[in-house]
């Protein structure tokens, strides 16, 4: 069977449309010369048997008229020599990606067919060409429609096969296959509405989106404790989905205890430090974990507030329930209340059919931050305070409210109570999310941690810029030790990053971004200045008390335990700043 065989019933159709709008009559030959369609009148008068050599010359040369039929080149050996039905025929070459697949013949049977093409050859050689490219894309996109089905038919039946859940997400992250297993598994919801954010929990849901590979992870899915492993799909170096499978290995099921315990400690090993005060913090994670409480974390920006927010989630037993990240300084106003408490179906214009579950409902079970707290708008801050007292939400748009299960931690960099003075903030709310109030200190307080921050970012960087940096000198961690840290641990990581990327061995002060080694080298300065004053001051003292004289100078000289000629040579420094002061 030849290729256009396959669209043979589509082909037909089309040159009946094209008979019927020119009327003139068409027919559509393949590689092979066979006539594959045609016209009631082309096949009556012509036959469906087709002069070869005819057929080759147009796929040689892409398109041919043939204005004296019979009497041409072409028609040499042709049944029809001499004596051929048609008047003039105009033929195309179809072609898909450059590779021929057939012959389109336009075809008239009459003197008035024949004037009407001879007269206005432009316009129907460009008609020609218009209904050639029509029919190839039309081939085209059918061809690639029927092997996409085809594919998804084999992936289909291939997950299928499988006995463990399988699921194929896109990039977004929305369930685009399922096999029978998993639509079972998730049989309580619509599969192909699910995110791997409602799935999974947010710890392994932003590795796979991320287009990690994991192994054999175990993760809480349904209430049930079940393995996971999911390959990344890469296509052209990007992230465009991933293959999941879900198991349950009933030999090596993991209790909920130790679960809970590798999610513990992999959260407590972020928090780096071995000041008290992070040893404090550590202690106090510990004690609150398991509270429902709400929490607020306060600190300056670039203290790490949002890695203890995680840290408090996974020590909880909340731990492989969602951690779902509010930042309220991202979310326009306008949107703020459909993107946090969801909306209905038909709620506002361009509202997704059957509605949108918002920020609270995403995190059921699990924890909620809400990150830069003290940004909330207003209108939304009374909402918000109904919540914390209800623990209800309800959806714009909606008449129900929907219980929700969940514990609430907020961070702010800003001084609330401030803001409540100046009408910015309702008191009430914040007295609803200041129930365990933790201040992050700055790395400014907690000098002793940099040290180990700045190795700990240095082993990070080497990992991921394969480099083999193997430390600081230590005029670099005398600097980290003397500045003052404004950005905090955020900022310490920029410049050890950048210090990476730079150095060829040992990092050094010139490895450091500019602006850090110029202010290292004006406090350098600055400290030069200041000791060489007091000496100059402690040497005019003693020269004022045994005498300016050269008696006077080699006392001088024995009282401050230097040798004259170093007395002589920095008393020329004196008279330097004495001229330099005049000037």
């Amino acid at each position: 069977m030849s290729y256009l065989e396959n669209h043979k019933d589509m082909l037909k159709t089309i040159i009946q449309i094209i008979s019927d709008a020119l009327n003139l009559d068409c027919a559509v030959f393949d590689t092979e010369s066979n006539l594959i369609a045609s016209t009631t009148q082309y096949l009556k008068r012509k036959g469906s048997s087709v002069h070869a050599p005819s057929i080759e010359e147009v796929i040689l040369n892409g398109n041919i008229l043939v204005n004296k039929p019979g009497y041409m080149k072409s028609c040499i050996g042709c049944r029809f020599r001499e004596h051929c039905p048609a008047t003039i025929e105009l033929l195309n070459c179809i072609k898909i990606e450059e590779l021929p697949i057939g012959v389109i013949a336009l075809t008239s049977f009459t003197k008035t067919g024949h004037d009407k093409i001879a007269h206005n050859i432009d316009l129907y050689t460009k008609i020609l060409n218009e209904i050639t490219v029509l029919i190839s894309n039309m081939i085209y996109n059918k061809d690639k429609t029927r092997k996409t089905l085809a594919m998804e038919e084999m992936l289909q039946c291939a997950l299928n096969i499988c006995d463990d859940s399988m699921i194929i997400i896109d990039s977004a992250g929305s369930v685009s296959y399922g096999n029978d297993s998993a639509l079972k598994l998730f049989s309580f919801c619509s599969l192909y509405t699910q995110t791997v954010r409602q799935i999974f929990p947010e710890h392994m849901n932003s590795r796979i989106m991320k287009g990690e590979e994991i192994q054999n992870e175990i993760a809480r899915i349904t209430s049930q404790y079940m393995f996971v492993s999911s390959m990344p799909i890469i296509h052209n170096g990007a992230f465009i989905g991933a293959a999941i499978r879900i198991s349950q290995d009933r030999e090596t099921k993991y209790s909920k205890k130790s679960d809970h315990k590798a999610n513990k400690d992999r959260c407590l090993e972020d928090i780096k430090g071995d000041s008290f005060a992070i040893r404090d913090l550590k202690k106090k994670v510990r004690k609150i974990a398991n509270s429902s409480s709400t929490v607020l974390i306060t600190g300056e920006t670039g203290t790490g507030k949002g890695l203890l927010a995680k840290a408090i989630h996974f020590e909880s037993s909340r731990a492989n329930q969602p951690f779902v990240m509010v930042n309220c300084t991202s979310i326009p106003e306008s949107l703020f209340e459909s993107e946090v408490f969801g909306y209905e179906e038909g709620a506002f214009t361009g509202a997704k059919k059957g509605g949108k579950p918002g920020r609270f409902e995403l995190a059921q079970k699990g924890t909620i931050f809400l990150d830069e707290i003290g940004e909330i708008p207003m209108p939304m801050q009374a909402k918000l305070l109904k919540v914390l007292q209800e623990y209800t939400i309800e959806r714009v748009g909606g008449i129900s409210s929907i219980p929700v299960d969940i514990r609430v931690i907020a961070a702010t960099n800003k001084d609330l109570e401030a803001l409540i003075k100046e009408k910015k903030f309702r008191e009430d709310l914040y007295y609803r999310l200041n129930v365990i109030p933790i201040n992050l200190p700055p790395l400014k307080e907690r000098k002793e941690d940099v040290g180990s921050l700045a190795k700990e970012f240095l082993k990070k960087y080497n990992h991921r810029l394969n480099k083999k940096i193997p430390g600081f000198s230590q005029e670099v961690m005398d600097f980290f030790m003397d500045y003052s840290w404004p950005g905090n641990i955020r900022e310490l990581e920029n410049i050890v990053e950048y210090a990476v990327n730079m150095a060829e061995g040992t990092i050094t002060i010139e490895d450091i971004p500019h602006k850090y080694s110029q202010l290292n080298k004006e406090a350098k300065e600055s400290i030069k200045s200041k000791v060489e004053n007091v000496e100059l001051e402690m040497i005019k003292e003693s020269l004022d008390k045994h005498g300016w004289d050269v008696k006077g100078k080699a006392l001088a000289a024995e009282e401050l335990g230097i040798g004259l000629r170093t007395l002589y040579r920095k008393l020329k420094n004196i008279e330097k700043c004495k001229m330099e002061n005049t000037d």
